[in-house]
């Protein structure tokens, strides 16, 4: 569970920052949020998740 919880704050970091980067574009050109706006509350639940699941499992 520690390898998973390693990876779940690594795709969770990615999606936060993916979204925060590409969703300031988008909203810059067109005015309007996307679809990548949305990545970043999803992200940071993952980011949460994989912490949780790192700290409670045994290596």
């Amino acid at each position: 569970m520690h390898k998973v919880g390693i990876v779940t704050v690594w795709a969770g970091i990615l999606m936060s920052l993916l979204g925060l980067i590409f969703g300031a574009i988008d909203l810059v050109e067109y005015g309007e949020p996307s679809i990548w706006i949305a990545m970043v509350p999803a992200g940071f639940a993952l980011l949460l998740l994989g912490t949780v699941v790192t700290q409670f499992s045994t290596k």
